[in-house]
């Protein structure tokens, strides 16, 4: 018996004994639990480098595939290349993705409790447990399939191999366990070889395994249909039968040889072989027929010159001969034609009977000429659920009438000529959505779930089902470590800059991530377009570019796709809701909209999970028109920040408006108590919370509950991965410890994410909080450079030093202040004289340091413009007369007195 055995591969001379089984069976349920917690992103990442190992021509076990399997299972060399190549393809994680999603509805549904809108509950996939399958001999790479479908919906896999490849499963099984890491993937897979109809150890099958695929002839089916254990599903993938329709009008549109070296390519995938093979071609019209029947000849000489043909077995060759010898004779009726190689490489017959017949496979296609499409679709009518792919040559409309009959008889897929054998990742498999066989559906419903807004397919981000965030700190760790090595994998794989500074540097433990450069805000300056390039991983396509940073010079921008966005706002929602808004709230969004700013946009998109009324007002509109229609739509609550509602309090004050917001969130700049007591007393606002940790570049990192106040708040570890580091050494800190702030997005994909320097200090917060949430606090000190908000604008040092150096007479030496003037920011800046400047022109120089600076920085100018901060001034103080540090001679560059 030869073959592998839960992480072992077996060669033995003995036959596979009852006993045997039994054992195997045995050990595979007891590894049920281990398999079924694996996350999600490892096995995307491990299937996804086995599949990327298969790619390298180089790699041994590709090798030795392409030395074994032509003499074993007759196909040429460069057909086993064909199916290494789909079996690549098929691992590949953006196309195990799209299955999973296509099959069960939603990725999500293996990994966790997913809330559904219109069922007002819970919904989970869990794997069956143990699933044996029962592989066919017609196409190698089928029995690999299986394993994948059973290995990515997390079930133990018991397979028996067919008798005619017992090696390119083991091949496949020896390279899942080269790359798994954890070693569970590959101890859970058992590939068997045993005489077919031995009862009793089908019987073992039938009986203790929790599901049975079976791939095979009718034979095979039925016998596994008997004495089948209660609790077994019994998944069947029959025999079925293919064939092409061609149109007469869009054969000649499309162009003769082109359509035949399609058609053609599909009768020489898998030898015909495959249940998605074609055995018959319709034309419509007898001329046609024969037209393209020779054109398909041409055709079929240019593929066998690609892809040579397999060795044929004796039988075969007598089956061919029979086609051929019936052939000549129909051709002397009158009622066929013959074309074929000179020798037993291709064959084409000709035939008048219009009725469906299989062909003798080997690049044998029977051409039958009928007065119509839909006329053939008649005569396929008895096939009925026997039909599996039929592909069509006709006009859109046509295409889909001629679908929809062969549907309602039982076909399963309609395709493109030249789309037979290469099967659309998500598509239904034999009629069923292949990978929801292999799971089971659990649910949760819960009282607090049920009350809400009508059912919609637009799904509200669920609080109250969002079980990561109650998850021990281990599986957290597990899963989000899991996301990482994906992450890095993914990112390195495709960006150019990424793939130069990380090399092959190993990322198999957290000490080994943290070996990876820090990237910073410069890299996003330098490497992304339309400035730079490198960075990406791939084509910009669809989605959002956001601009962040307003200093003079490019703008660093922010490319997200339209997943990511949401994704984005869904986090961002689920702190609002979390913190502060609900049904019943009237919330006014007053952050600043246009100028490409992704704030607005964001956050609007949040509130939609939040339930409450949304009024996308924008904080930078003129102020009676934001107090208007604060009132006129009964605004009670806002979102902004504190430049935006202090200035907005001074003007109620002083028209003596009646505008009250019991609620509101901010965030970008600090909000100090002084602040906080105005807005009580003029607005009326009893609560206040932040707007949630986050920034342009990386999104959201963190999210406050109600029983976090302050700069406290819980780390988004479900989408970011958050590191504080000594800003000398770069190490890690623990708990208490001030240090700068380094995120790693584990969902962005297009522009990366990982190990970058946001710009913030930060410290970690020991204990558990009041809410139950597990998820790490973390508490927001401030900025870790020197850049200073203003009025909600980010005021640079570089705009202060250009502006104090085209003034005559003053020093390099500044000082950049931020204060409250009357509860608005206000910049104040400090300029050393020059040592030879005469005194009588500090007030020529403050007025010309003072217009430079409105000229270098727009955001300035547009905080002040807009009265959310009190216009910029500037002091001129003789040398020497700026603060310097009494131990190092530094100027502190800048100062915050906000207090």
């Amino acid at each position: 018996m030869h073959g592998y055995i839960l992480g072992e591969i077996r060669q033995s001379p003995q036959p596979l004994t009852v006993v045997e089984v039994e054992g195997i069976v045995a050990r595979a349920h007891a590894m049920k639990r281990e398999v079924a917690s694996l996350p999600q992103a490892y096995l995307l990442d491990l299937l996804d480098r086995v599949g990327r190992a298969w790619s390298d021509p180089g790699y041994p076990c590709r090798r030795e595939a392409l030395s074994r399997l032509p003499d074993l299972i007759g196909f040429s060399p460069a057909m086993i290349e064909q199916g290494i190549l789909v079996m690549a393809d098929l691992l590949r994680r953006e196309n195990l993705l799209t299955r999973l999603a296509c099959d069960l509805g939603d990725s999500r549904f293996l990994d966790d409790w997913v809330f559904d809108n219109r069922f007002r509950g819970l919904i989970k996939a869990q794997p069956l447990g143990v699933v044996a399958h029962v592989s066919a001999g017609n196409v190698f790479v089928g029995g690999v399939d299986t394993l994948i479908q059973g290995i990515v919906t997390r079930n133990v896999n018991i397979m028996k191999m067919s008798s005619v490849d017992p090696v390119f499963p083991v091949l496949f099984a020896k390279s899942l366990r080269d790359h798994d890491g954890r070693g569970t993937v590959a101890r859970s897979l058992a590939l068997l070889s045993w005489k077919g109809g031995d009862r009793e150890i089908e019987g073992v099958l039938k009986r203790e395994c929790n599901a049975i695929v079976v791939y095979g002839g009718a034979e095979a089916v039925r016998s596994y249909r008997e004495g089948l254990g209660l609790h077994t599903r019994l998944v069947e993938y029959g025999p079925k039968y293919s064939f092409v329709l061609v149109a007469g009008d869009e054969l000649e549109r499309r162009g003769l040889e082109a359509c035949a070296r399609l058609i053609a390519r599909d009768g020489v995938m898998w030898e015909q072989s495959a249940c998605s093979s074609p055995h018959v071609v319709y034309v419509e019209g007898r001329e046609t027929a024969g037209r393209l029947m020779t054109a398909l000849g041409a055709a079929f000489e240019q593929w066998a010159a690609e892809i040579p043909p397999g060795g044929l077995s004796d039988d075969e060759a007598v089956e061919i001969t029979k086609v051929r010898e019936m052939a000549k004779v129909e051709k002397a009726m009158g009622s066929g034609d013959l074309l074929h190689a000179a020798g037993t490489g291709w064959t084409l017959a000709l035939r008048d009977d219009p009725q469906f017949e299989t062909s003798c496979l080997n690049r044998t296609l029977i051409i039958k000429p009928v007065e119509s499409l839909e006329a053939a679709v008649k005569c396929v009518e008895p096939m009925g659920e026997y039909i599996q792919t039929v592909a069509i040559l006709a006009d859109e409309g046509r295409s889909r009438r001629l679908a929809r009959e062969l549907s309602a008889l039982g076909a399963d897929r309609m395709v493109e000529i030249g789309r037979m054998a290469a099967r659309k990742h998500g598509t239904p498999h034999d009629g069923t959505r292949g990978l929801a066989s292999l799971v089971r559906w659990t649910s949760l419903s819960r009282n607090a779930l049920e009350h809400g807004v009508d059912a919609a397919p637009w799904q509200r981000a669920d609080v109250s089902g969002d079980t990561f965030d109650f998850l021990p700190d281990e599986e957290r760790d597990a899963i989000t470590f899991s996301r990482l090595v994906e992450t890095v994998a993914y990112c390195r794989g495709r960006s150019p800059l990424l793939a130069e500074r990380y090399g092959s540097l190993p990322v198999t433990t957290r000490e080994e991530f943290r070996r990876l450069p820090l990237m910073t805000g410069d890299d996003y300056k330098k490497f992304l377009p339309p400035h730079g390039a490198g960075l990406l991983t791939g084509a910009t396509g669809e989605g959002y570019v956001f601009s962040s940073g307003g200093t003079t010079g490019a703008p660093k921008a922010v490319y997200r796709t339209i997943d990511e966005q949401r994704h984005n706002a869904v986090r961002l929602g689920k702190g609002l809701a979390l913190s502060v808004f609900g049904p019943g709230d009237v919330v006014a969004n007053l952050l600043f909209a246009g100028n490409m700013w992704a704030s607005f946009v964001s956050y609007n998109q949040a509130l939609e999970h939040t339930g409450c009324r949304i009024l996308p007002v924008s904080g930078n509109l003129p102020m009676e028109q934001i107090a208007g229609y604060l009132v006129t739509f009964g605004a009670n609550a806002a979102i902004t920040i504190p430049s935006v509602l202090l200035s907005l309090a001074a003007y109620v004050e002083h028209n003596n408006l009646p505008i009250r917001l019991r609620k509101v969130s901010t965030g970008g700049e600090h909000l100090f108590a002084g602040a906080k007591e105005y807005l009580r007393r003029t607005l009326g606002v009893e609560q206040f919370a932040s707007t949630g940790y986050t920034t342009n570049d990386t999104g959201a990192i963190g999210y406050q509950c109600p029983h976090c106040d302050g700069g406290v708040h819980h780390v988004h570890e479900d989408l970011h991965l958050l590191e504080i580091l000594d800003p000398e050494t770069d190490e890690p800190l623990g708990p208490g410890r001030i240090g700068k702030v380094v995120v790693t997005n584990l969902q962005r994909r297009l522009m990366p994410t990982i190990r970058y320097e946001v710009g913030d200090l930060g410290r970690w917060i020991e204990g558990d909080c009041p809410c139950g949430r597990k998820t790490r606090l973390m508490e927001l000190l401030g900025r870790s450079d020197d850049v200073l908000i203003i009025g909600g604008g980010n005021i640079h040092p570089e705009v202060v030093a250009s502006a104090v150096h085209a003034v005559p007479g003053l020093s390099p030496h500044f000082q950049m202040v931020a204060r409250l003037e009357e509860h608005r920011d206000q910049l104040l800046v400090r300029v050393e004289r020059a040592a030879d400047a005469d005194p009588a022109s500090d007030e020529a120089a403050v007025e010309l340091v003072t217009r430079r600076l409105l000229a270098e920085s727009k955001e300035l100018k547009a905080v002040i413009d807009g009265g959310l901060a009190a216009p910029a001034k500037v002091e001129i103080l003789p040398p020497g007369g700026i603060t310097r540090n009494p131990k190092t001679g530094k100027i502190r560059l800048t100062v915050d007195d906000r207090h």
